[in-house]
């Protein structure tokens, strides 16, 4: 599966062969704990393993497709990457909204290794409570995507767009995708997405007929739009009038195929 591009992509653990041989000993040395979510700090995003993983991706990105593997055969140790604002949701849902998991944060030093950093449950909730905190000023924040699959040399090409009107940010990429979307629906959950912009026409077709019922399995409201609103060629210009100085980015935004110009469609 081609990963997307952009902030809210999935990341590879890119490790050596001994560093996964150190990391999967290390995990599976752990006790294991049905109530516990052990969450491995990556730097710039998080991982989570084992049975861990798989609760995750089925519980938040919606599809075990995202799942990797570290190592080979029986031996493989399953695994999912999770960006900061995944994260952070993972922690609310699971200590705020939830009742029955402890969550356990590991971070790596180059003395000690992986050591357990922090560790909350839903009634002791200091350990993260800046995440917490953080997540419940944001948690009802209406983005809205656009989403354009254009076909060139045989491969199907996904362009998202998204407005986040709290924070005031514009985002966008483009990357390959199968005919199943599996990229694009790790992109919608980790977006938090609660309404996604469609052409009407391509909606009509059984690959669009897919697109939409994708669109709802994520918990987001599939809207259609005329076809000219995702027209890319007064693009730079209308983000000009959005953004006023802040206009470096605009040629970056019209690479989506045309999903900018369908976010602020969707937006307006």
């Amino acid at each position: 599966m081609a990963a997307p591009s952009g902030e809210h992509q999935l990341h590879d653990l890119n490790l050596n062969e001994c560093d996964k041989k150190g990391f999967i000993t290390y995990f599976r040395s752990l006790r294991e704990d049905p109530k516990v979510l052990r969450i491995f700090n990556r730097k710039e995003f998080y991982s989570v393993h084992g049975d861990d993983a798989t609760f995750v991706a089925r519980a938040f990105y919606k599809t075990t497709t995202v799942v990797r593997y570290l190592g080979h055969g029986e031996s493989a140790l399953p695994g999912v990457t999770l960006n900061r604002s995944l994260f952070e949701t993972v922690l609310r849902d699971l200590l705020l909204d939830g009742t029955e998991r402890v969550v356990e944060l590991y971070e790596e030093t180059p003395r000690q290794g992986w050591k357990l950093a922090r560790s909350a449950s839903p009634g002791k909730l200091g350990a993260f409570e800046e995440e917490l905190y953080r997540v419940g000023e944001m948690a009802d924040t209406p983005v809205v995507a656009a989403v354009r699959v254009t076909v060139r040399a045989d491969q199907r090409f996904v362009g998202v767009a998204y407005v986040n009107p709290t924070t005031r940010e514009l985002g966008a990429c483009e990357f390959v995708d199968d005919d199943q979307f599996c990229s694009l629906e790790a992109v919608i959950c980790q977006l938090g997405t609660k309404e996604c912009v469609l052409p009407r026409e391509a909606t009509e077709t059984p690959e669009g007929r897919r697109l939409r019922d994708l669109v709802g399995r994520c918990g987001a409201l599939a809207t259609e739009r005329k076809p000219s609103d995702f027209d890319a060629r007064d693009l730079e210009d209308d983000l000009a009038r959005l953004l006023a100085k802040h206009t470096a980015g605009a040629a970056d935004l019209s690479a989506a195929g045309g999903a900018g110009a369908g976010a602020g469609a969707g937006a307006g």
